[in-house]
């Protein structure tokens, strides 16, 4: 509960400061995360998701993380979609969905052994 808390009231801050058009482009990337995403956790989406095995491990790029990572390139090198609210609206859309809707978010590493059936 004090996640989506959290998470709103982090949005509802930067949209005051961003303005409409960051609001209009985190809503279409929330969107965007809802339609690539699973419907449930665990449930493949239309969007493959990206895994990387690591020994006995697996390393999951979930979604919002992989749109922190492009936010944080994205204003290190200033390379923009359009425009700074168009591109941190989107890929804040992506990220915010990804970790209000999943109950496993936080969990990236994982072990391989642990989906296999005996």
């Amino acid at each position: 509960m004090k996640r989506k808390v959290l998470s709103t009231i982090s949005m509802i801050g930067a949209s005051l400061a961003m303005g409409p058009v960051f609001v209009f482009s985190w809503i279409i990337g929330a969107i965007a995360g809802r339609l690539g995403g699973g419907k449930s956790v665990g449930a493949p989406g239309k969007v493959k998701s990206i895994v990387i095995p690591l020994g006995k491990w697996k390393l999951h790029l979930h979604h919002w993380l992989c749109s922190l990572g492009l936010i944080s390139i994205s204003s290190v090198y200033g390379v923009y979609l359009l425009n700074p609210h168009v591109t941190y609206g989107l890929l804040g859309g992506l990220a915010f969905q990804g970790i209000y809707s999943y109950s496993d978010w936080y969990k990236i590493i994982k072990s391989r052994c642990h989906n296999k059936k005996t």
